[in-house]
């Protein structure tokens, strides 16, 4: 009787932590993910907030993860500084350490990436001899998801661009201005765009700041699509805004300077917009 009242205190508990981890966890989550963690990393890590402290066994029933599994899944939190364990006699228990963390793991994360970044740089003389000797063949490479898109969109804005662009399709991908969410609300582009002239353009002129080296002009009201065509050194990214994901990027010289002429046609006959 005993072990059955234990066992029923326990089943309701356990349903009132899930459900407070439901309530809290669904606007925290997408942060943690962005942070870095997977998403059974952030089940456990949630259930183990809402515990405190507790042993695998109830730390995965919590979770919904399997015993081994949420063990595994511990390790790697502990690993990123976000949990501790003791041990209790033969007993081992999980700590969630204070959410403050979270900021020490994101600036572990900074400091690995401006090392790894730093390498790169340093590589790239080496790497690009390695592509040397295929100037007049058009290389095109073939990318897919929101991650390949954040890939192309952050080496474009390493270059002064020129971009055919449907503000309010890409407003419905991204969620959100897909400029403020890449690279912060802060951001000065170094550009010049024809924007599809539609709610989503104006928009994106009362969001996006126009100055001296970025200037946006709207395209005629027939000219309309949903696509991202992006001109930037000597390469195209297309972005077809599919289910996919897709993106097209043709690095070819005679490409990229035939579509910079196109683009300078349309620029001239564009509509100028006033710079806020």
């Amino acid at each position: 009787m005993a072990y059955l009242t234990f066992k029923l205190i326990l089943s309701i508990l356990l349903d009132t932590m899930n459900k407070k981890i439901q309530r809290s966890g669904d606007a925290i989550r997408p942060l943690l993910h962005r942070i870095g963690l997977d998403p059974k990393e952030i089940e456990v890590y949630l259930a183990l907030l809402a515990m405190k402290s507790g042993r695998v066994s109830m730390i995965a029933k919590a979770a919904k993860q399997s015993r081994s599994h949420t063990y595994l899944v511990l390790q790697s939190l502990e690993e990123k500084g976000l949990v501790s364990h003791i041990e209790q006699g033969k007993v081992l228990k999980f700590i969630a350490e204070s959410p403050e963390h979270l900021l020490g793991y994101l600036e572990d994360q900074e400091r690995k990436w401006s090392t790894l970044k730093q390498l790169a740089e340093g590589a790239l003389p080496q790497l690009k001899s390695l592509s040397q000797g295929i100037v007049d063949v058009p290389r095109v490479t073939l990318l897919k998801g929101m991650d390949g898109m954040k890939q192309v969109y952050r080496e474009i804005l390493r270059y002064d661009f020129c971009g055919l662009f449907n503000a309010e399709r890409a407003d419905e991908v991204f969620g959100g201005n897909m400029a403020h969410m890449l690279f912060g609300p802060n951001v000065e582009l170094r550009a010049k765009d024809l924007l599809v002239d539609n709610a989503g353009a104006k928009k994106w002129l009362s969001e996006v700041k126009q100055h001296e080296d970025y200037e946006v002009r709207l395209l005629p009201k027939q000219m309309q699509f949903s696509t991202d065509t992006v001109l930037f050194g000597e390469s195209i990214a297309l972005f077809a805004y599919d289910a996919d994901g897709t993106i097209v990027r043709i690095e070819n010289k005679n490409i990229a300077d035939t579509f910079r002429s196109w683009f300078d046609a349309l620029w001239a006959s564009a509509k100028k917009t006033k710079k806020t």
